[in-house]
């Protein structure tokens, strides 16, 4: 693959987005004493630091991204909601939702991911890239249509699968593997035909009681929303074994003709905000085979978005494995890989396999009950 064929998406503005200080996802209160924030998203810039000393980057066309516009936003968004994070992020702090603490250029910032996010799949649809990263903040997946949530503001990933179906995108697979739910994502999307929503997450983690595996889809959209909820504790082999016997015959029964993931890294082994065990060689493993999917399935049309991830120095060594794969590169060295890699988490354990195995045998998608893939059942449902 040529540098003409991958794009990169990213702008300073999106560094200079910061919660501010405090606890975990906790502004400084009672008992919190003010600490450096996990979502301090000057860590982006030492990711694509890194990507760009390895020489990775230069395989890639670097994009400025422009500011997504109302219309761009209110494809997934309420008026309102606009409003709020706009004044909340003019008044130089606060809280724009629920956990959603912003700055003074946390509404540019936002407005710049999204629109990078979209600008992405046009290019994409249109042919200028056959792939795209887009690095990004403030995360997106946890915002809903009306209200900011758990440091997303926009919901970058909801508004670039929309531009793509208004841009003549037929059908879009969403892969979230960010290591908490993507309940904005499932939200926007539950009824909706169009777009299958998988989502590879740890169980139980965040937010309470989300990302069931109960949770299938409703109305039209019944049977286009896939839950993985992994066990805590769940490394290498599970989450290959997800891709490739949940994930993969899951983007075959859809047949997308493009794929966007929700390229999270907190599912890493050393992330402060979740207990998963994955390492470089999971997201470089995943990467390459959600590649071969979008080549397979959608002419290779595929573009990933940065969403979580908290281990300031973890980080930038999974966001380099992801660009690598993407670029069709071996595996990066990882200076950390030693520390996790012999775990017992990094096999498939029989609790894990029991999550993948209940999927195959009751899900819509694998058990015939509804085939999105066949337009005759698009319109059933109880509405």
């Amino acid at each position: 693959m040529s540098v003409h064929e991958l794009g990169w998406y990213s702008h300073e503005l999106c560094f200079w987005h910061d919660p501010g200080p405090g606890a975990g996802y906790l502004p400084v209160g009672p008992g919190i004493e003010p600490l450096r924030q996990f979502a301090v998203d000057p860590d982006l810039r030492r990711a694509e630091g890194l990507v760009r000393a390895a020489g990775v980057l230069e395989r890639f066309t670097a994009v400025t991204p422009a500011p997504a516009s109302d219309e761009d936003l209110l494809l997934v968004h309420t008026p309102e909601h606009l409003e709020r994070v706009e004044a909340a992020s003019a008044a130089g702090a606060g809280d724009a939702g629920v956990y959603a603490p912003v700055n003074y250029h946390s509404a540019r910032a936002a407005r710049l991911a999204a629109g990078a996010c979209a600008q992405a799949v046009t290019a994409v649809l249109d042919g200028r890239f056959g792939r795209a990263y887009c690095l990004v903040r403030p995360p997106g997946h946890h915002a809903e249509p009306d209200r900011a949530m758990a440091l997303c503001l926009y919901n970058n990933l909801a508004v670039a699968a929309r531009t793509a179906l208004r841009h003549g995108a037929r059908r879009v697979l969403v892969l979230d593997w960010d290591v908490h739910h993507g309940n904005g994502l499932q939200r926007v999307f539950y009824q909706d035909p169009d777009v299958l929503y998988v989502s590879v997450h740890q169980d139980g983690l965040f937010p309470a009681a989300s990302g069931l595996v109960l949770e299938t889809g409703a109305g039209a959209g019944a049977g286009t929303t896939l839950n993985v909820p992994l066990p805590a504790g769940s490394g290498h082999e599970a989450y290959l074994a997800v891709v490739e016997q949940l994930v993969a015959p899951a983007a075959r029964a859809f047949r997308p003709d493009l794929i966007l993931v929700a390229a999270g890294v907190d599912a890493g082994g050393h992330d402060p905000m979740g207990r998963m065990l994955c390492t470089s060689r999971t997201f470089h493993a995943m990467t390459s085979a959600v590649c071969r999917l979008a080549d397979e399935l959608a002419d290779g049309r595929l573009v990933l978005a940065h969403e979580g991830g908290y281990s300031a120095w973890y980080q930038p060594t999974l966001v380099l494995a992801t660009a690598c794969a993407l670029a069709g590169l071996p595996a990066p060295d990882d200076p950390f890989l030693h520390s996790l890699e012999h775990l017992p988490g990094q096999r498939l354990q029989p609790h894990q396999r029991r999550v993948v195995d209940h999927l195959r045998a009751h899900h819509p998608l694998f058990a015939g009950r509804s085939d999105p893939a066949d337009p005759q059942t698009e319109g059933e449902g109880d509405g």
